[in-house]
Order: C-alpha cells, then sequence, then structure tokens
C-alpha cells in the first residue's frame, strides 16, 4: 500500500532550561543535527530548512551555512510568535506532499535566560504593548529601561507611555485583562485556572525533562503571589533556553526511516486582529476557532474524534480559552471542564501530558509539538497515555493575535474513526468527568495533604517579578496627538475617540475606523468610563 501525505521523521531537542554559554544559532544547529540522525538522514538529505528565532535573535538564513547545507529548494525565517511551530510544519507539509523539497527542517531555537540575570526580565516591555519584541511570552514583567538614565526616572511620551505608567509593561499585563474578561462573562474562576496548573503538575511528575516535577495543590496555587491579577505565579509558564528541530518529509520516506513516522494529518492558521475598539471579542473568542476548524476539516475529523491535545500554555487562561474555542466543551465552560479532571492522568481528554510550559520548557510552539512527537511514538515513559490515536497541536502568539494548530497522528489518515462511531463514547467519558468533579477532592500531594509553592525565589522559578513600586514609572508627557486626552484627565474627563461616520467608539490611540477605513475622522468624545 502507498503511504501518502506528509509525516515528521525526526525530533531533535537540546538541553532545555537554565542552559548557559551556547548561542541560539549553535543550539539550533545541533537540534538540527539530532533530529536528522533521529530520522536516520545525513544532513546532505535536507534540502529544505525553515527557521523560527525566539527574542533574542541570532538566528536567520545564515544557520544553513553552519550546518553546511547546499542546493536548499526551502529556505526562510518563519516568524507567528508561539505560532511558529505549527506554521513551519504546515509549510514544511505542502513543499513535501507538492514534491517542491523531500526533506525538510523546521527549528526554533532561544536564550531569554542569563546567567545571574532574573528570569522574570526576559520578556519585560519597554511600555509598548506585547513589549518590544511583540511575542507571547508568558513570564515576564520586568521593568523598563528608562531613557533618562539611571539617574532620573524614565520619560515617555503619548498614550504608549500612559499605559507603562499605569503598570502595562508586559505581557502577562494583557492577559490578564483577557482571563478577567472571561471571568466577568462566564464566571470562570481563579481556582479553575489553577486546576489547569496542578493537572500539568501531575503530568510533568513523569517527564525527566521538566524544570518542575514535584506536586502542587490548589490552595498551593492560591497562595501563590499575584503577577498581574487575577493571573497568580503558578498560572504563568517558564522561561528556558534551548532548541528544539523536527524533520518533516513524506510519509513513505518517514515510514523507511529508523523510527515511528508520526502523520500530519491537518493544519490550520487564524489571525484574529482584534480591533481596539467597542465590540471586540478580545478574551472571549481566539483565532483557535477559525485554526481549529480549518485543521480538523482538512483531518476530516471533529473534536470528538481528538484523543489528545497539547496545548499552548504560555498561561493556564490559554489553555482554557483555546479548548472551548476547538469545541470540546461549549463557550464559558472551560473552567468546570477543566477542574472536572477530563485533562489530567485518566481523564477523557489528556492535555499537557509533559508539563506543557507552565511545568516542563518554554520552547514556544515546539514545547506542544515535541510532546505530540513523543506521545505518538510510545517515548512518554512514566507519562506515556495510551490516547494517541488523534493528537491537537496548537500554538499561540502575540496578545491573542495568531494562532496554528496542527492534527497528528501514529496512524495514517486513512485509518481514521469518524467523528459520529466515537462521538457517543466521547461525551459519555467528558460527562461522567464533569460528574466526578463534585465528588473529587482537592488535589494536593502524594498523601493528599496541601503541598507549599514550590521553594525559591520568583526568579528562581522564571517567572515575573512583581511589577514594580509608582517611583518607577517614570514621567508620562502629552505630545500633540494625544493632548486632548491629557487635557480632559485634567478636568476629571474621560475622552476617547469615535468615528464622525458610523460613532463607533474606538481606543484614544485609534488613528482610523475599522469599519469605516483609516481615512474616516475620529472626534474626540467624552466617555462615562464604564466598561
Amino acid at each position: 500500500m502507498t503511504v501518502r501525505g506528509a509525516a515528521i521523521a525526526g525530533l531533535g531537542m537540546t538541553s532545555l532550561g537554565r542552559v548557559y554559554g551556547q548561542s541560539p544559532r549553535r543550539l539550533a544547529a545541533s537540534a538540527v543535527r539530532q533530529a536528522a540522525a533521529d530520522a536516520g538522514m545525513a544532513l546532505a538529505d535536507i534540502d529544505g530548512l525553515l527557521i523560527c528565532p525566539g527574542i533574542t535573535g541570532g538566528l536567520d538564513v545564515g544557520l544553513a551555512s553552519v550546518l553546511g547545507l547546499r542546493d536548499l529548494a526551502l529556505l526562510a525565517v518563519v516568524n507567528s510568535f508561539g505560532a511558529s511551530a505549527a506554521t513551519a510544519v504546515q509549510v514544511a507539509a505542502q513543499a513535501v506532499t507538492s514534491g517542491a523539497a523531500r526533506a525538510v527542517a523546521c527549528v526554533f531555537a532561544d536564550t531569554p535566560l542569563r546567567e545571574g540575570v532574573p528570569a522574570g526580565s526576559a520578556f519585560g516591555s519597554d511600555g509598548s504593548a506585547g513589549g518590544a519584541d511583540g511575542a507571547d511570552g508568558a513570564s515576564g514583567a520586568g521593568g523598563a529601561s528608562g531613557a533618562g538614565g539611571a539617574d532620573r526616572p524614565p520619560e515617555r511620551h503619548g498614550l504608549t507611555g500612559l499605559a507603562a505608567g499605569y503598570g502595562f509593561r508586559s505581557v502577562t499585563v494583557y492577559y490578564a485583562l483577557a482571563a478577567r474578561r472571561h471571568m466577568a462573562e462566564y464566571g470562570t474562576t481563579s481556582e479553575q485556572l489553577g486546576a489547569i496548573a496542578v493537572t500539568q503538575r501531575q503530568w510533568a511528575a513523569g517527564n525527566p525533562l521538566a524544570q518542575y516535577r514535584d506536586p502542587i495543590s490548589l490552595a498551593g496555587h492560591q497562595r501563590s503571589r499575584w503577577v498581574a491579577e487575577p493571573l497568580h505565579l503558578l498560572d504563568c509558564s517558564l522561561v528556558s533556553n534551548g532548541a528544539i528541530a523536527v524533520i518533516v518529509t513524506s510519509a513513505q520516506l518517514a515510514a523507511a526511516g529508523p523510527r515511528p513516522p508520526v502523520h500530519v494529518w491537518g493544519w490550520g492558521q487564524g489571525h484574529p486582529g482584534q480591533p481596539m475598539a467597542s465590540g471586540s471579542d478580545f478574551g472571549l473568542v481566539t483565532g483557535a476557532v477559525q485554526a481549529g476548524r480549518a485543521a480538523m476539516s482538512m483531518a476530516r475529523i471533529g473534536p470528538a474524534d481528538v484523543t489528545m491535545g497539547q496545548i499552548y500554555d504560555c498561561y493556564t487562561y490559554t489553555v482554557l480559552v483555546t479548548l472551548e474555542d476547538y469545541g470540546f466543551c461549549a463557550k464559558g465552560e472551560g473552567g468546570p471542564f477543566a477542574a472536572s479532571g477530563a485533562l489530567g492522568p485518566g481523564g477523557s481528554l489528556p492535555v499537557n501530558t509533559g508539563g506543557g510550559q507552565l511545568s516542563s520548557y518554554y520552547m514556544w510552539g515546539f514545547t506542544p509539538l515535541s510532546e505530540a512527537i513523543i506521545q505518538a511514538r510510545g517515548d512518554g515513559g512514566a507519562r506515556q497515555s495510551p490516547a494517541t490515536d488523534v493528537i491537537l497541536v496548537s500554538g499561540n502568539g502575540g496578545i491573542l493575535a495568531h494562532h496554528g494548530t496542527l492534527v497528528v497522528s501514529p496512524h495514517q489518515a486513512s485509518t481514521s474513526l469518524g467523528s459520529r462511531s466515537r462521538a457517543r463514547t466521547a461525551d459519555a467519558g467528558r460527562d461522567g468527568d464533569l460528574r466526578r468533579a463534585a465528588e473529587r477532592p482537592q488535589p494536593g500531594g502524594p498523601d493528599g495533604s496541601d503541598t507549599a509553592v514550590e521553594p525559591g525565589s520568583a526568579e528562581d522559578r522564571g517567572a515575573p517579578p512583581a511589577i514594580a513600586g509608582a517611583d518607577d514609572f517614570g514621567v508620562v508627557r502629552a505630545d500633540p496627538r494625544s493632548s486632548p486626552f491629557f487635557a480632559a484627565a485634567d478636568r476629571g474627563e474621560l475622552m476617547i475617540r469615535r468615528c464622525d461616520e458610523c460613532a463607533r467608539w474606538l481606543a484614544p490611540s485609534a488613528s482610523g475606523c475599522p469599519r469605516c477605513g483609516e481615512d474616516t475622522e475620529l472626534s474626540w468624545a467624552v466617555a462615562s468610563g464604564r466598561g
């Protein structure tokens, strides 16, 4: 029988976590070499290279020369932040199935950790939305450096400076806004978010590569300090150094290799482009809706067919909203679903079986991708789950701005079970999870007792320090574009922008109306301040 489609034939992983003294380029080259060896290929067999850089730079198309690759048919940098892994595998799969390339290496490497420097500063913001790099970096509320030098507070101008003055200086703050809106709309609780952190730590206990393996309890989650309310320390992902690479080739070539192939059944992307205006679905609906629908449609499956999820988890909230948007539960029911035990060992939908980015390692979208490959091959050891028939892999980038989805399996696509045939069993199992939730004791340590939050400072854990005091905010000055806002604030009024054509309310920083066009005139108008 002819084996069709694309498959992942090789996986290469360097040491991950507190790994110092190597550049991203050197780590990436090592990961690609390991992936090629894992696939039973020589470097000369690779004719495609897709490079996914992190925030520290130093990783570009020059990697091909470092590896000695010649006559490549495909060479590019792929960067949609946390969605880059799914995007790169999609491009690679399209290349090998079309005949444009034979074997494509996809690699990510980053070294945001610096020895002796607090890990929380790695993804700090300069005061702009999403940080200087625009990434989804979960851990990091480090202070911005001031333009005024060390002896005086920094000066920031206009509305961007105002946001920094309020403490909006890390991506965590924006994800906190999203989580808070979900809570306000659907009644989601911090304890439900904490159930995700506790469950993923249970999985991490069986992962020798995980940075944190000691159990945590829901009470311990609640005691961990706030980073940006409603997100606790244990709601935020780690910071890690390292590199991961995969080799994507034809399913036929992968089947001839030394390791079990991981077949790529489907892929999809979603880039919602939420406007800074009233009526936005920010925090409630993400690009997972579009990306998940496309990937599952291509794979000819539905949510009930998925047996395992490797879900991007820069924050616990991201897991919850993604599960909703993929259709594993109804919108607004992600909290009870997570608290039911469905996602943990023995649950009906194992999720982030290696501990995810909350407990194992933070390699952007290559964290869930690598764990999907490990599980599909049966290499999970103590954490191995039998539920590997259909694995959904997600990636999230920016401030919920980009999403990528993959459907992978150890089986060829033709062996897939239809969604109708599996739906009744899956629904019955998940209903049972929800019923058992009320009877299940609070998660705790091995003896059932409460387990303290892991020792060490926030810097040791690789999570953001608390937001700096007001004295560190610096001076915010109006510029010509923002002067009406500041003048109104002096009068005790809130003025924001409104479109003259459709009367739509917009953010103070808006330059045009997303409905009427960038050339539409905007006016300043007094607003009530009630959101």
